[in-house]
């Protein structure tokens, strides 16, 4: 497409031009022929203008080309509003750029909200359940604290009840509260005819908790005086181990070393264990 451009200023001055021309008189201005000079230019711009409008028009005729005509300075203002609209447009992608940014952060700190409300929410419900959690054991201890104290009792009371009661604990296997037991009927009764025996198993229920120190000490008291008992050569046997346990070796050996005189009827199954013991301890 061709176009022509013709500036409006040009169409003022000969419009300019035309009216002072026109209003020009040779016979009262004084200056009539400078005038008419000036006028003679003007005109043949005038004219040069027309003949290059018509060679265009008829060139746009000839060839099927559309010709516009439009006032010189239009180019100039479209350019500068496509530069105008073109700014606009980047400084609304920079907005839309940092609206993304935004809305990014923001949903990165509802997660971080919601996130941190669901760990306050486990970490209430994990405290809740540890307090239900100690609430039970503590009334579980008081339950077995007030149980200990009755037995406790009933052996002040009754020594052949307390010992038979002790002696349920260790048969069901309830070592630990055996123990308790028996060291409170024979803190009860230590001058009683079974109070050896009480010894015995207070060593036996210590052994199986693998306190084997404690266990040596009530052995001790069971033995002492090399009581003639169904139970006292194991109370031996079981002595010495004991002391092994505890790394006390030559002590193991000075006991197993009586165990044949002392018990020489005891059962063959424990003069095997005295043997092994001596084996373990490296008796000579």
């Amino acid at each position: 497409m061709k176009s022509v451009l013709f500036a409006v200023c040009t169409f003022a001055m000969a419009g300019a031009a035309s009216q002072a021309f026109a209003q020009a008189d040779p016979l009262t201005d004084p200056a009539p022929r400078a005038l008419g000079q000036q006028a003679d230019r003007r005109l043949d711009r005038m004219e040069q203008t027309v003949r290059e409008m018509r060679a265009i028009i008829y060139q746009g005729r000839d060839t099927g080309q559309a010709v516009v005509v439009q006032p010189a300075g239009t180019q100039a203002q479209v350019e500068l509003l496509v530069g105008r609209v073109s700014d606009l447009e980047e400084t609304l992608r920079r907005v839309n750029g940092q609206m993304d940014s935004l809305s990014t952060d923001i949903g990165a700190m509802r997660r971080d909200s919601q996130r941190n409300t669901e760990e306050a929410r486990l970490q209430r419900e994990s405290s809740e359940k540890i307090l239900a959690r100690l609430d039970a054991i503590d009334r579980q201890l008081q339950a077995q604290t007030a149980a200990q104290a009755a037995q406790q009792a009933a052996i002040a009371a009754d020594p052949v009840a307390g010992f038979d009661a002790a002696m349920q604990l260790f048969v069901g296997g309830q070592n630990r509260a055996a123990a308790e037991a028996f060291r409170g009927w024979i803190a009860a009764n230590p001058d009683a005819e079974d109070a050896a025996e009480a010894n015995y198993y207070l060593g036996e229920s210590l052994y199986k908790q693998a306190t084997y120190t404690e266990a040596a000490q009530a052995y001790i008291a069971a033995i002492r005086g090399w009581p003639q008992k169904p139970w006292a050569p194991d109370a031996v046997v079981k002595l010495s181990l004991s002391l092994i346990e505890a790394r006390r070796n030559s002590d193991a050996c000075g006991i197993l070393s009586e165990f044949g005189t002392r018990y020489p009827r005891a059962s063959a199954a424990l003069k095997a264990q005295a043997t092994q013991a001596r084996q373990r301890a490296r008796c000579s």
